[in-house]
């Protein structure tokens, strides 16, 4: 027999799979199931509770499927949270998905092969449909100049052939993959972007600017049912995501781009239809980014009088 020192270590996983809940009781055994159940890719699940008040982190621990369950004591927000998950990992490749997210037995062996496959694609995201229905939620994500985001598949214009895989702006961090190396590198999701949104934006706006590809993966099937969080539409949900939009503008863009790009667009959306209801929120959300661009400033500052 092999002494326990010598024994031959196991490979690690194909991918470290983070599933980040917050009061996501009703949905982690579905989300679990469905991960038990991945074909074609070897994975271990890593389970982060965000200071939940319900069941959610007994849910994790007692399944099967966890390899790894943690209790934060504090929510960290979406990004602090999917740090915690990753860095806790092993696998060259790493999958986050949101609770309310179910996946088909190969989407992940789906979602991993051009990572695996096409050294010059950095992140991949799914097809994601509504639960039961075959409605379009997400089929790549669309940055306007003003860092407004849309998602192509769900309005008419946008087409009809959401079968072909392709590159796009970014893909949606309820069901996305990165390659650890990269997390590393970049230091994982930016925790200023608490509690929500913009995250996965960041990454995918960053890792382009190193002339990297964002693939939609068409056969990455997944359903979201996309209700944790903040409603969707409501002043509390519009208030957030502006203010991340901006402080990703601020983090982001050089004066060129803010001056040229971002000011002419954000007008034009400011005064059109498509703020209509929400132009409150949005001028209140300019006055959170000047302050977060004066901490900025002030750290930029700091830096600078630091001696060599």
């Amino acid at each position: 027999m092999i002494p326990d020192a010598q024994q031959p270590k196991s490979p690690p996983p194909d991918a470290t799979v983070v599933v980040l809940a917050y009061n996501s009781e009703r949905f982690m055994e579905g989300c679990l199931d469905a991960l038990a159940r991945t074909r074609g890719v070897s994975i271990e699940v890593i389970c982060v509770d965000n200071a939940s008040k319900d069941g959610s982190h007994a849910v994790a621990e007692a399944h099967p499927a966890t390899t790894l369950a943690i209790r934060l004591e504090k929510n960290l927000g979406y990004s602090g949270g999917n740090n915690v998950g990753w860095r806790r990992g092993s696998a060259p490749i790493v999958v986050f998905i949101n609770p309310d997210c179910r996946v088909l037995p190969d989407t992940l062996a789906k979602l991993l092969a051009p990572l695996r496959s096409e050294p010059d694609i950095a992140v991949t995201g799914a097809l994601l449909y509504y639960p039961n229905s075959t409605a379009i939620q997400h089929a790549g994500g669309i940055l306007h100049p003003n860092a407004m985001t849309e998602h192509y598949g769900v309005k008419p214009d946008h087409g009809t052939d959401w079968h072909t895989s392709r590159d796009v702006d970014y893909v949606t961090g309820a069901l996305i993959a990165f390659r650890r190396s990269d997390l590393e590198r970049l230091g994982g999701f930016d925790e200023e972007y608490w509690p929500a949104y913009y995250e996965e934006t960041d990454l995918c706006y960053r890792l382009k600017r190193e002339g990297k590809r964002i693939r939609y993966v068409a056969d990455a099937i997944g359903y979201h049912w996309e209700s944790p969080g903040l409603t969707r539409d409501s002043k509390r949900f519009v208030r957030t995501a502006y203010r991340s939009r901006l402080r990703f503008i601020i983090k982001n863009y050089t004066l060129g781009e803010f001056l040229f790009r971002f000011v002419p667009f954000e007008f034009r959306w400011l005064t059109g239809p498509f703020a209509k209801g929400f132009r409150l929120e949005m001028i209140r959300s300019y006055g959170a980014a000047l302050v977060f661009a004066l901490r900025c400033l002030a750290r930029f500052s700091r830096r600078s009088a630091r001696p060599n």
